[in-house]
């Protein structure tokens, strides 16, 4: 399933300068778990990094852009492909951020 969701996500940012990453956030409801299930996806990898742990469902996609109305545009373009699968994922919430607001470590 990580394979299937970076494939996704790098094909929809492939040919954009401006996005600087995705993360998915796995959390149960809104409760920050300590099961070590938050994963960071990097645009450049498929392997996803375990930097920080919750449980199982996404909660959460995040873009970083240095645009803030292009972080938005491209989470709609996003959000219309999980709207797909949501019967296999759970609490969709998709978001765009400000990269100019966020430090590498600072991911809400």
């Amino acid at each position: 399933m990580h394979r299937v969701i970076y494939q996704l996500l790098k094909s929809l940012t492939q040919e954009d300068k401006k996005t600087a990453g995705v993360y998915l956030d796995f959390v149960e409801d809104s409760n920050v778990d300590n099961d070590k299930s938050y994963i960071v996806y990097s645009l450049q990898s498929s392997n996803p990094k375990y930097e920080f742990e919750y449980s199982r469902d996404i909660y959460q996609v995040s873009v970083y852009s240095t645009s803030l109305e292009h972080a938005l545009t491209l989470q709609k373009k996003i959000g219309k492909y999980f709207n797909s699968l949501k019967k296999k994922i759970d609490n969709i919430e998709i978001c765009g951020c400000d990269i100019s607001n966020e430090s590498p470590f600072s991911y809400r």
